[in-house]
């Protein structure tokens, strides 16, 4: 029975790890395997998350991921590290890294081990499949195949290889769901000003879509002259990103002391002012906002930033104002950086069981080439790994 497999990334490593006494044949148009892999978690390579829930996924078919999830969840993708070898560790978040703290760690066991069950061809572009005939075109030659397992990922980071190609030619095949990017940053129609960009703050942001709250994250922020990134951005993004595809109204709103309430830290602020009565407010604030931000801030209070003399007016505008510090988000500020696709292959074209599809004989698919993407924090390699799970073990079940 001959296997063919479409892109050598975390999908198609992890689905060869698992299959093995199978002829496997992978195809990948880069000239080495994982390449998106390597850039994963700014290359530290965030695997999985201790937090892992169902609902940190999205997708238009509902509870299609709870079975792959469940039958491959992160305590079994921990274990399935250390069989490999793989020392990992995990931080306050959840988020799980390798001990190593380098994604090469990551590629390289897991490469080893599916060289041991796969022949891996590079630098082929698949160009065209006819799925009635069981036939592979590419840019070099055809290939035959008895079973068709399709790990291309989607459109995000273009440079590892996933350039969409392959949903093009699914097009004409099965159902899909429109694309846009998730895990990315966004254009703001009130920017700060120059004087702020690159500045962080740790702070918490809270997502309204139509003025609706949807959730919130608190972690770094990071204001650029575009915008707004970040981690808490990140952990946000995939709402955001789908809300922009509907065109549908989003305000972030930034929370700087999320640790007070208003009158807390009111007190603190007017304690501080009769602490030093003769300080102007722009100076009086340095130490409890960022420098790069105070200008900013206090042209958003509508408070003259060389105020001596601070009203108790003015302190609660200021208070107002950090804990509710609106932006409005317009746009994907990068897109060729984003890092998952959300929409692809449609789910209810899929069997859920197996990542079998319903259009197309003895076809399969894993990772990022459905329409599921998961949250900011290793949630999209675990759908990688559950569902080459799922793929392989139901290929497995061919054999007997």
């Amino acid at each position: 029975m001959k296997i063919f497999v479409i892109g050598a990334g975390v999908s198609s490593l992890a689905f060869c790890s698992f299959l093995d006494k199978n002829d496997i044949t992978v195809l990948e148009s880069n000239q080495f395997s994982g390449r998106k892999l390597l850039a994963t978690g700014n290359g530290r390579c965030n695997f999985t998350n201790i937090n892992m829930d169902h609902k940190n996924f999205y997708s238009n078919e509902k509870d299609f991921v709870n079975y792959s999830l469940d039958s491959f969840s992160n305590k079994d993708l921990l274990e399935y590290f250390e069989y490999l070898g793989i020392e990992w560790i995990n931080f306050p978040s959840g988020r799980c890294y390798p001990k190593t703290q380098s994604s090469k760690t990551v590629r390289d066991s897991l490469l080893m081990k599916a060289e041991e069950n796969a022949k891996f061809i590079y630098n082929i572009k698949v160009v065209d499949i006819d799925f009635k005939k069981k036939l592979i075109i590419t840019d070099k030659k055809s290939f035959k195949y008895d079973i068709l397992v399709i790990a291309s990922g989607g459109l995000s980071l273009k440079n590892s290889g996933s350039d969409g190609s392959i949903l093009k030619i699914l097009k004409k095949h099965t159902k899909l769901i429109d694309q846009t990017f998730g895990i990315t940053n966004f254009k703001t129609e009130n920017p700060l000003s120059k004087t702020a960009k690159g500045c962080k703050v740790f702070a918490k942001a809270s997502l309204f879509v139509d003025d609706k709250f949807q959730k919130s994250s608190t972690d770094d922020i990071i204001f650029q002259s575009y915008g707004l990134t970040g981690t808490a951005i990140l952990d946000l993004s995939n709402i955001i990103s789908l809300a922009l595809k509907d065109k549908r109204k989003i305000r972030l709103d930034i929370d700087f002391y999320p640790e007070y309430k208003k009158k807390g830290l009111f007190d603190i602020l007017e304690k501080k002012a009769q602490r030093f009565p003769k300080r102007a407010i722009k100076n009086l604030l340095i130490g409890n906002i960022d420098q790069k931000l105070i200008i900013d801030i206090l042209k958003r209070a509508k408070i003259n930033e060389d105020s001596v003399k601070i009203s108790k007016n003015d302190l609660e505008k200021l208070v107002k104002i950090l804990k509710k510090f609106s932006f409005n988000i317009v746009d994907i500020h990068d897109k060729n950086n984003a890092q998952v696709t959300l929409g692809g292959v449609a789910c209810d074209r899929i069997y859920k069981n197996s990542m079998k599809s319903k259009d197309m004989a003895d076809t399969y698919f894993i990772g990022e080439i459905m329409d599921v993407a998961g949250d900011c924090g290793g949630y999209n390699i675990q759908w990688a790994f559950s569902s080459a799970k799922a793929a392989s073990d139901d290929i497995r079940r061919l054999n007997v």
